[in-house]
């Protein structure tokens, strides 16, 4: 079924040998300058002709990056990824709700899901360990942090938000 492939992005961003994915702890993908403050949204794919195929060679992949955290970080990291895991779960609202369906649904809840979440309050108890899991990571945090406004929407997918800046940069 088409509509529920899906595709690991933090896989894709590592293999492009920009980004480090720690596949141990945290499952974040942390670029050496962005940190973790990047976002993948598209992949795209070029079918070829047999008669590129022959004409092309494929490049070898680029060496992978280094690891840019710092063992304590990751350490922190993993901590409240735990959390952010056992409260999620527990949720039957947020992601304890995905625990027992079928791809197809979990891509329905994953892609078509909306909370509340204009303001900090409404952001559900269960979301906000997710949000606190990219600060454990230092690198980048200072200079690329998302503001407010793109961490609410990230994780909450609410359009008042989008709105509500949109509003605000035209002023």
């Amino acid at each position: 079924n088409e509509q529920s492939f899906l595709v690991s992005m933090q896989r894709v961003a590592t293999t492009t040998g920009q980004y480090w994915h720690d596949d141990e702890a945290t499952k974040l993908c942390v670029h050496p300058e962005y940190g973790t403050w990047t976002a993948f949204r598209t992949v795209v794919v070029f079918e070829t002709t047999s008669s590129c195929r022959m004409r092309c060679s494929i490049p070898p992949a680029p060496p992978l990056c280094a690891c840019p955290v710092t063992k304590e970080e990751s350490q922190m990291a993993k901590t409240v990824f735990d959390y952010a895991l056992s409260v999620s779960s527990s949720d039957e609202e947020g992601y304890g709700a995905t625990l027992d369906k079928s791809w197809a649904e979990l891509c329905v809840y994953l892609h078509g899901t909306v909370c509340s979440g204009s303001k900090w309050e409404n952001v559900p108890d269960s979301m906000k360990p997710w949000i606190q899991l990219r600060d454990c990571i230092s690198v980048g945090r200072e200079k690329w942090k998302y503001s407010q406004a793109q961490l609410l929407y990230h994780y909450t997918k609410d359009p008042e938000i989008l709105s509500t800046e949109l509003k605000r940069i035209r002023c």
